[in-house]
């Protein structure tokens, strides 16, 4: 069994984790195609050498940053839209809440125009990762939508929404924001991303809500 990577410094992550953030950063920031294993290293404080030793090369490093991010996400969508006792609307706004935090690890205001999804960013660039890595982001793209339709048929047999409640059209309202949320702030800004999650909450709870 292969021994646990220590920590580099007293609080720091192992330096392969802290290599994988940097690149998550730099990815969305500037690009898969604009991005260097030096440009990594420098933000790391590393060598290049160092980056080869954990991944051997860059298409290794971005199949480990995309599914550390695939594992990431179906462990919020177990926690969001299959945890028990919530409502719908409570599920939409944990999602809005979650994109606002992720607006805020790249922009400083709610007016930033700064990209902050790797999946987002990457579909411009599609043709520089794997067949894998795109199966995979099809594939979480497909889960999210199955979670979200279980939430709302939760929501249907809570009584929160009325039973002719159209299962398919309440997903298709919710899950555009999550895929192209990112996009809508480049454009817009945090606050209309946010509006726009409201808006649905509104619409979805005024003509389907049974309360």
């Amino acid at each position: 069994m292969a021994r646990p990577e220590k920590k580099s410094q007293l609080g720091q992550p192992p330096m392969k984790a802290q290599i994988k953030a940097a690149a998550r950063a730099l990815f969305i920031q500037r690009g898969i195609s604009d991005v260097s294993y030096g440009d990594i290293a420098e933000m790391v404080n590393t060598t290049r050498a160092n980056l080869h030793y954990h991944f051997g090369n860059k298409s290794a490093l971005i199949e480990e940053v995309f599914q550390e991010t695939f594992d990431d996400l179906e462990a919020q969508f177990q926690d969001v839209w299959a945890r028990p006792g919530l409502t719908l609307a409570d599920r939409i706004s944990l999602v809005a809440r979650d994109c606002e935090r992720r607006f805020y690890e790249f922009n400083d205001t709610p007016k930033g125009r700064n990209p902050w999804s790797l999946s987002a960013r990457v579909r411009f660039e599609r043709h520089l990762i794997s067949e894998g890595t795109q199966k995979g982001i099809s594939e979480m793209s497909r889960h999210f939508e199955d979670y979200v339709s279980h939430a709302v048929k939760l929501a249907i047999g809570s009584g929160e929404l009325r039973p002719d409640t159209p299962v398919r059209q309440v997903v298709m309202l919710i899950t555009p924001l999550w895929y192209f949320g990112s996009l809508v702030t480049q454009h817009s800004g945090l606050n209309k991303l946010l509006e726009h999650y409201q808006a649905v909450i509104d619409t979805v709870t005024a003509a389907y809500g049974s309360r």
